[in-house]
């Protein structure tokens, strides 16, 4: 084994960035519309002669008297247009004001009522958006009669319906994130859901609809005045200037012209003032890349070579420091480190891509022979179509929820341009090498009908459709059982055995990834610490940060503790049930625990661990069965429970980085379930606050901080010190280490250990590595398709387990399966 030696790089020069070059078009583009608001709303008081007086000949050419000449009545064009911006502005406003609260109100009721509310309201938008513009425009203004009214009307009814749809989609996808679960859970109103929750992170898309909506309000106005319907003569008006002046353009064309040409700068501008604020992000990546590539011989016959890649922060310091990294065909090598090490950064960048708010400033790539950091998106797309397959690390984004797998996989195939003939057999070849033994049936199926191992195996199909000779996986076990995790990995050498593909597999999991890769390289820091056979990697690591890992790998000690709840019984589940569409999703499932007790609910993906989780936080209804805390029912929905049950059941959800809004604080986030507590002043809340932070090991300087600007792992303390910050008597934990790095997971859990000593917290975690079970100890329970198959002390179970299920998870554990060692004993 032998240390990658690591190279002083010179930083060369960087040229100047799309960034720059925007914000200037912006600032351009925001001159030029404040001088077309400031010609609409102030033009009048500078007007040198009223709109009406004749002040020339009809159609008379510039003069002293008339700068731009006349119109058709012989009045001063410039005065006109001085004054005829003022009512278009002002209506174009009022209508964008009142379509963007129509909306929000409308598009957010519909996703968070759903059901025949959200159909009623989708229907009268599809009504809406099927009548052309003109018909509808036509329609209300003989409705209502010429004039601004009506057609300040009609733009309202023209542009709704596509901003309702727009706000529902937007609100659906916040509704989904685990932090809005959490405030459902923790009892908070549907008004203060949607207005603290919900709002602040719809902002931004309000606001850039407000942008496109005004654009449409001005283009509906303006053509509406040139049609007749609106402003009518003598007042003055841009469209209607146009209208009225049309006949005489070649006599007087300042009479058309100008009043058209403030019209279109007034759209241009705006629209290029929406392009430089709301920014797509392929143009922000690419305008960070380098395209003065150093002039470095490619390397032959290495499918991916890495050569001094260097890339930075802006204004910080550098994510990759002078990185040397080879992938030959065919070869599986695993990318491994904790959280920040630049192990992503790293693997993007030899793809092409370098992340927004990075730069690339030295070394380059080749992927297939080509300088993968020098070419334009036009080529390097092609490229990494017709080499790579990529596998992000979460199925539940990477594949589109409404589309079926066998469609996810034909966009490929249709991307690639492969004949409609060959689709039936390549979609079964591709879901056949992704380890699905019966293809036909999840060909037919969407992600939510789906296991996570099936996801993930629907998104590896998705990738290996198109035939690539590189395989690019992103942590693809983070979220799975140990069962489903190791028969993935097992998959993995079967696939390279039958295509040649070479895979490159980043993970923070060395004992997870070492027994089927050829090459391990540790990163740290931004650097490769140590590179070589996985066998001596994980055997005998040489730098210190392979040997954390190495520690991190190993099994834990069970903690044994006496089988059954300590006093008397907190949280009674009797013969819990769930059916979903007439399928079991959860049977007979019995629990007891006491006052500090703690049960580890294991079991393969897809057996029902969350649903059991989300029926005891009242998210999801069972269909039958009781749940009781002390003794006293508690109401199948969480918006039917009183306030102090709610208090005492706490949830934490699985995503550190969904599970708390991005726009508040976390001083916000952990004082708002203090907030309940009529007893406490502000001050005593902003105490008890920095108290929490203290307790979750999180310094109180913490509290002014947005979540963006931690860690996973003080994200999820922060989740812990929301929770406790309730004063619950019950702690339920879904998979709370499933994104964080092993050292991070393992801190994690002994703080979940010390609190539940600390305070007598009873503690319900859903995991799917059992060395979380094995580190928090207390019982253990097994869920298998729907139902409890063992439970018992941890040290039993985890030592010597008797069902089926639980001994297939125990022997799949990464740090026994890396070692050879029979755990099953």
């Amino acid at each position: 084994m032998t240390l990658t030696p690591v190279r002083p790089q010179a930083v060369a020069p960087t040229t100047a960035d799309a960034p720059p070059r925007r914000r200037w078009r912006g600032r351009a583009a925001l001159a030029v519309l404040l001088l077309v608001v400031a010609v609409a709303l102030l033009g009048p008081l500078f007007a040198p002669h009223a709109v009406t007086d004749p002040v020339d000949i009809p159609y008379a050419p510039g003069s002293a008297q008339a700068l731009l000449g006349t119109d058709r009545l012989g009045s001063d064009v410039l005065s006109r247009v001085l004054s005829g911006g003022r009512s278009l502005l002002l209506n174009g406003l009022a209508v964008t004001a009142a379509v963007c609260a129509l909306a929000a109100v409308a598009g957010m009721t519909a996703a968070w009522r759903k059901g025949w509310t959200d159909t009623l309201i989708l229907r009268l938008a599809d009504v809406l958006l099927g009548m052309p513009a003109f018909l509808l425009l036509s329609v209300v203004v003989v409705a209502t009669g010429r004039g601004p009214a009506g057609v300040a009307l009609a733009t309202g009814l023209v542009l709704l319906p596509e901003s309702i749809r727009v706000v529902r989609a937007a609100t659906l996808r916040i509704l989904a994130q685990d932090y809005v679960e959490v405030a459902v859970a923790r009892g908070e109103r549907t008004a203060s859901v949607l207005w603290r929750e919900v709002l602040p992170n719809l902002a931004p898309v309000l606001a850039a609809d407000a942008g496109v909506r005004f654009l449409g309000a001005i283009t509906v106005v303006a053509t509406a005045a040139f049609l007749g319907y609106g402003t009518q003569p003598p007042a003055a008006d841009w469209g209607l200037m146009v209208l009225e002046n049309r006949d005489g353009l070649t006599l007087q064309p300042l009479a058309v012209l100008v009043p058209a040409a403030l019209l279109l700068v007034l759209l241009l501008a705006t629209n290029l003032l929406l392009d430089a604020a709301f920014p797509d992000v392929e143009a922000r990546g690419s305008g960070r890349r380098r395209t003065n590539a150093p002039t470095v011989d490619a390397p032959g016959e290495l499918l991916l070579s890495v050569r001094g890649l260097r890339v930075e922060t802006e204004g910080g310091p550098p994510v990759l420091d002078g990185v040397d990294l080879d992938l030959a065909p065919g070869e599986l090598l695993a990318v491994v480190g904790e959280s920040g090490s630049g192990k992503s950064t790293l693997v993007l960048a030899a793809l092409g891509h370098v992340a927004v708010g990075l730069r690339h400033t030295d070394g380059q790539a080749w992927l297939d022979g080509h300088p993968a950091l020098a070419l334009d998106q036009r080529r390097l797309r092609r490229l990494r179509a017709s080499v790579c397959g990529y596998v992000a690390q979460d199925p539940r984004t990477a594949l589109a929820p409404h589309l079926r797998a066998d469609a996810q996989i034909t966009e490929v195939l249709r991307a690639r341009q492969v004949s409609k003939e060959q689709w039936p057999q390549r979609v079964e070849r591709a879901l056949r090498l992704a380890g699905l033994e019966r293809p036909s049936e999840v060909a037919h199926r969407r992600p939510h009908q789906m296991s996570g191992g099936q996801r993930q195996r629907v998104a590896l199909a998705v990738a290996l459709a198109a035939e690539p000779r590189l395989l690019v996986l992103d942590e693809p076990t983070n979220a799975l059982d140990t069962v489903t995790a190791a028969a993935f990995l097992a998959d993995l050498t079967r696939l390279r055995g039958e295509t040649g593909t070479a895979v490159l597999l980043v993970s923070h999991d060395l004992a997870a990834v070492a027994a089927v890769a050829d090459r391990v390289t540790v990163m740290d820091g931004g650097r490769i610490v140590e590179q070589g056979p996985a066998e001596a990697v994980l055997s005998d690591p040489v730098s210190e940060r392979g040997r954390a890992l190495v520690a991190a790998a190993a099994r834990p000690g069970i903690h044994a503790e006496p089988e059954g709840p300590q006093g008397a019984s907190l949280l009674r589940v009797s013969d819990l049930a769930l059916v979903r569409r007439a399928i079991p999703v959860l049977s007979d499932v019995s629990l007891d625990l006491g006052t500090g007790d703690c049960l580890s609910v294991v079991g393969p993906s897809g057996c029902g661990k969350t649903t059991l989780l989300r029926c005891l936080a009242g998210l999801d209804r069972p269909t039958s069965g009781d749940i009781r805390l002390h003794d006293q029912a508690l109401a199948p929905d969480v918006r039917d429970r009183d306030p102090r049950q709610r208090r005492r059941v706490q949830l934490v959800p699985q995503d550190p980085y969904a599970s708390l809004n991005p726009r508040h604080t976390v001083a916000t986030i952990v004082g708002r379930p203090l907030a309940f507590r009529q007893d406490l002043s502000k001050e005593q809340r902003q105490a008890a606050v920095e108290g929490l932070l203290t307790q979750v090991g999180l310094g109180a300087g913490l509290a002014a901080r947005l979540p963006g600007a931690l860690s996973g792992g003080q994200r999820q303390r922060v989740a812990l010190a929301r929770a406790l910050a309730a004063g619950p008597e019950v702690l339920l934990c879904d998979e709370v280490t499933s994104a964080l790095d092993p050292s991070v997971a393992a801190g994690v859990v002994e703080l979940i250990a010390r609190l539940r000593t600390e305070l007598g917290i009873a503690v319900v975690v859903v995991t799917h590595d059992l060395s979380v079970a094995a580190r928090l100890g207390g019982r253990v329970a097994v869920l298998h398709d729907g139902r409890i198959r063992e439970t018992g002390p941890a040290a039993r179970v985890l030592s010597r387990p008797e069902h089926d299920v639980t001994r297939a998870l125990v022997a799949a554990m990464p740090g026994a399966r890396a070692r050879g060692e029979d755990v099953t004993r």
